[in-house]
């Protein structure tokens, strides 16, 4: 049994690589001129290693703006994060209307707003340093409202 299992993890070692393309390029008598080579003649599938590093995008809801009552402007951010260092990528502005998002429209509070936002942008986040422009008005004007 202790045989069987010790060649079944020769095996499994001998197909599973852990190295990079670098690393494999080099320990075959690879120079770093000939790799070079290999890169941009995109051998070996070297366009597809990636070094080992992460690479993921990260939302960000930056500033929602309430315009005339009938329009709501969205100012997203995107930040490429590469091993765990972010770098601001694109912006983004989004413009909805009562005809396109009622939702949004219909929230009475700061946190019905927040949850249509999460359910709008489900992967965004929306933070402490999210600003919220011209929803004051809108929201005690609502809660006059449900006073009287």
């Amino acid at each position: 049994m202790k045989k069987l299992i010790g060649i079944i993890a020769c095996l499994f070692s001998i197909t599973c690589f852990g190295q990079t393309k670098l690393i494999s390029h080099r320990s075959h008598s690879g120079s770093n001129a000939s790799f070079r080579t290999a890169v941009e003649h995109n051998l070996f599938d070297i366009g597809n290693s990636n070094f080992g590093l992460v690479e993921y995008y990260v939302d960000k809801i930056d500033t929602v703006i309430m315009k005339a009552g009938d329009k709501i402007i969205i100012l997203r951010k995107q930040y490429r994060v590469v091993n765990g260092t972010a770098r601001p990528a694109t912006f983004t502005s989004d413009t909805l209307t009562k005809a396109n998002a009622a939702d949004f429209f219909s929230a009475n509070n700061m946190d019905n707003l927040k949850a249509e936002i999460h359910k709008t942008y489900k992967n965004a986040v929306v933070d402490s340093t999210t600003r919220f422009i011209g929803f004051d008005k809108k929201f005690r004007q609502k809660q006059g409202a449900l006073k009287k």
